[in-house]
């Protein structure tokens, strides 16, 4: 049993930290223009988002939350 929730925990981490890469990824399309990359990233880190469980949800960082928070772009 303690291998499965290490499993959950790392799936959580993993995913966190991909959402973290595709937001940064974000922010750089914004800086350079890119309406179209910008546009697809943001469906990509709202797709990550909606993978994280409940549980990595309350591990979260002040700068997580504001990741989750930020506005669509449609």
């Amino acid at each position: 049993m303690r291998i499965e929730t290490n499993e959950v925990e790392d799936r959580g981490n993993e995913l966190m930290a991909l959402a973290r890469l595709v937001a940064f990824a974000l922010e750089s399309a914004k800086t350079l223009d890119a309406e179209i990359v910008e546009f697809c990233l943001d469906k990509a880190l709202r797709a990550v988002l909606d993978e994280i469980d409940e549980p990595s949800r309350m591990t979260l960082t002040t700068n997580d939350i504001m990741l989750m928070n930020r506005s669509a772009l449609c």
